[in-house]
């Protein structure tokens, strides 16, 4: 009878230890599975704001263009004419200085990491300790 009763502990801490491992590979998976997802995310992210900050150095390419334009009519003028084409083209140099600025910014580092993946494995990891 005590045999029976060790054979039953042993079989109910081989179940645990085998729980155990199945939850922990569980946990990685899911913890992979978020990481895919955020990282997905922050990708599109990246793609998007690379899309921004060409347009921006195309539109500041232009701005620069029409900017050179009006000192050309300026040094063969000096009249309203290349007043007009070196406003325009201060005013595309800026907003092309915003788009640009702008797809930068999306561009940080800090922007890019998965937040919610390294707050969740710390999460794990502490739990693993307290429970250990």
């Amino acid at each position: 009878m005590s045999q029976n009763k060790s054979e039953g502990r042993q079989q109910g801490l081989g179940e645990i230890v085998g729980g155990i491992a199945s939850d922990v590979q569980d946990l990685v998976r899911g913890e992979i599975a978020l990481a895919r997802a955020e990282l997905d995310q922050k990708l599109q992210r990246a793609i998007v704001a690379a899309i921004w900050l060409i347009g921006g150095a195309f539109v500041g390419f232009a701005g620069l263009v029409v900017v050179l334009q009006g000192v050309a009519a300026l040094l063969a003028l000096a009249i309203g004419t290349w007043a007009a084409l070196l406003i325009v083209g201060a005013v595309i140099v800026i907003v092309g200085a915003v788009l640009s600025r702008s797809g930068l910014a999306m561009l940080s580092l800090k922007a890019l990491t998965p937040e919610r993946t390294a707050a969740n494995l710390q999460k794990d990891a502490h739990m693993v300790k307290e429970h250990s």
